[in-house]
Parts: C-alpha cells; sequence; structure tokens
C-alpha cells in the first residue's frame, strides 16, 4: 500500500485547461476516516461549477469529484463497519478526481462486487438524486403523472426508471433524436424543441403533474416546470445548466436562476403548489441515514438490473480536461466517468 496520491486540481478558476496533475502524500486516515484507492469518478456539471468559480462553498483552489467507487485501503480509528479490501461507493462533493483519498466513513456504503465500476458511479451521484427527489421530496402515488426534465441524460434517464418501477407514469422532454430512449424507460417522449411542453404534459397527465424535475432552472423552471404543475404539484430544482451553457459563466443566467428559482412559487400558493431546490449534499450530512439507505438501494437496483445507468464515455484520469470539454460541448449522452488503471 502506498500513500503517494495523483490528483487532478484546479489551482484557480478558468477553462479546462486549468486542471493540473499534482501529486502528494496522503496522511493516514483520521478519526471516522478510510483510504479509499478509487476506481472510478463521475464527472458533473458541479465539477465544472467548481471550475468556473460559481459553486457555493466550493471554488479554486480544489480538487473536484462529486462521487466514487473504490476499495478500502485503510481504516482510521473508530471505523467499525467498513473493512480493507471492501468495495465501497460513495458522494465526495469534491477531492475525488484523484487515485486515492482519505474519505469520512459515514459517505461511504458498501458497493457491489462484479458491477463494472463506470456503471456503479454512473448511479451514485445521479442515483441518489434521482431516487430522493421522487421518492422523498415528490413522493407520487402509483398512477400519477410526472415530468421529468433532460430525460435523455444521466438523472433524468434514472428518473424514468425509478418512476416506471413504483408504477408512476412519466412525460420526458428530450431532442427527438432521443424519444426513443425515452420511451424504452417507460417515459412518454416531448421534442422540447419542436412541441409545447406545457400543453402536451397538461393533455397527457389530465390537467398537471404531480411533479416536475427541472436541472436548468431560471426562466424554464417558472415558463414551463410550474405551469404544468396540477393544484398542490410541486417542482422540483436540482440544477444549473443554463448558467455555465457553453463553458462560461453568464451571470444573467446566474441572477436568472436566483430570482426564480426562489421566487417562482409567489402567486402559486392558492393551488397548493410548492418549490423544493434539491442538493444531495444537506442529505448526505444532516440525515446521513437516510443517504446511506437510498445510496445502498439505488446500489442494488442496478446490481439486479432493474435501473441502467447509462456511460457515455469514459477517460483515464489524467484526461479531466477532455473529459470536462466534452460535457461542456454536450457531446456526449450518459455519464462521463474518469478511471484510474
Amino acid at each position: 500500500m502506498t500513500d503517494q496520491a495523483l490528483e487532478m486540481h484546479i489551482p484557480r478558476k478558468g477553462l479546462a485547461m486549468v486542471l493540473t496533475a499534482v501529486e502528494r502524500r496522503l496522511p493516514p486516515p483520521a478519526a471516522g476516516e478510510v483510504r479509499v484507492a478509487i476506481e472510478a469518478v463521475g464527472v458533473a456539471y458541479a465539477d465544472i461549477m467548481m471550475r468556473q468559480g460559481v459553486y457555493a462553498g466550493h471554488k479554486p483552489p480544489i480538487t473536484p469529484g462529486y462521487d466514487l467507487v473504490g476499495r478500502v485501503e485503510a481504516i482510521g480509528p473508530g471505523v467499525k463497519d467498513l473493512a480493507i479490501g471492501q468495495r465501497v461507493a460513495g458522494i465526495t462533493v469534491f477531492g475525488s478526481y484523484a487515485t486515492r483519498r482519505n474519505v469520512a466513513a459515514q459517505w461511504l456504503v458498501p458497493a457491489p462486487e462484479g458491477v463494472d465500476a463506470g456503471r456503479l458511479v454512473a448511479a451514485v451521484l445521479n442515483g441518489v438524486t434521482a431516487w430522493q427527489m421522487l421518492h422523498r421530496i415528490a413522493n407520487p402515488a402509483p398512477g400519477e403523472w410526472v415530468l421529468v426534465h433532460g430525460a435523455g441524460g444521466g438523472v433524468g434517464g434514472l428518473l424514468l426508471d425509478m418512476a416506471r418501477i413504483a408504477g408512476v407514469r412519466a412525460i420526458g422532454t428530450a431532442s427527438g433524436g432521443k424519444a426513443d430512449a425515452v420511451a424504452q424507460r417507460g417515459g412518454e417522449p416531448i421534442d422540447y424543441a419542436r412541441e409545447d411542453v406545457v400543453a402536451r404534459a397538461m393533455a397527457l397527465s389530465g390537467g398537471g403533474v404531480a411533479a416536475a424535475f427541472d436541472h436548468l432552472g431560471g426562466k424554464h423552471f417558472k415558463t414551463v416546470s410550474m405551469p404544468a404543475l396540477r393544484p398542490g404539484g410541486v417542482g422540483v430544482f436540482y440544477g444549473a445548466y443554463d448558467v455555465s451553457r457553453g463553458g462560461k459563466v453568464n451571470p444573467l443566467a446566474v441572477a436568472d436562476l436566483l430570482l426564480n428559482a426562489r421566487f417562482s412559487s409567489l402567486g402559486l400558493f392558492a393551488k397548493g403548489q410548492g418549490v423544493v431546490a434539491y442538493s444531495s449534499e444537506p442529505w448526505r450530512d444532516g440525515r446521513p441515514s437516510a443517504y446511506q439507505n437510498d445510496l445502498a438501494t439505488v446500489l442494488k437496483l442496478v446490481a439486479d438490473g432493474v435501473v441502467t445507468p447509462e456511460v457515455g464515455a469514459t477517460y483515464p484520469l489524467r484526461a479531466a480536461a477532455e473529459a470536462h470539454r466534452a460535457l461542456e460541448a454536450r457531446a456526449v449522452t450518459g455519464k462521463i466517468v474518469l478511471l484510474n488503471d
């Protein structure tokens, strides 16, 4: 076992080229920590926002990396539920663009053997996000309708899978080329570029959806997601793609996101509609048992083949900049994953 780690570090905000390979020696795991040899780490829009300096609480200099799959190499004092050699997965928020790292044990759960590491990590952040938004926030009843924006993407596709197995009917917006993929996961596809999303959602659902899951935010959340809700429905915002579209921070989109995501519920309370901004981090830190149970459930669904996360592309760790460029260009369908040898 070695204590040397290679990290892809962001020394300052900027374009993808600022990602820099750095070697450092790790200290022994502290109390409550384990050291994990990382097999795979997902690439998320949050990583790009950290690189651009617009992710609250986590700005350069920083090593990104929101989730991981790997194996325990060493155990710190007080850790009793994990063993050396055990495969684990977890949401780390930052720090996992690395060959190994020390991680709080409570962020990790056992990961199934015999499943490709890329496939597993594609279901960690995305899967927990989809599961918690569907079951812990919206909680629609079987037979009710939900609206999933970005249904051809990582979170959106898993939302369709999870809605289907829960008996919830789903409408999925996507580009026309992804309509078949939406239908294969049990969703009713809407081509957002050619159709009136609100009108089609209202018609399909018979008067409005129980929940709308929106990764765009801002004006889109206010003008598309909220009007598609039935009385008593909930709009769930979980992303900020518009903020960093095209690889650049858009100040107007930032302002629109903050104003509309926070205040789009004004005037809607007469309908009993709600707005929730979802993030996995408060669940992980504030309700660790719920987070661990939900992540373990998602990983079992993947191992059993019930939900199918899509890996769009894999890159070696040192090619993290190339992976960022691919994500920003929307050049890949499915989760982008960094792999270690």
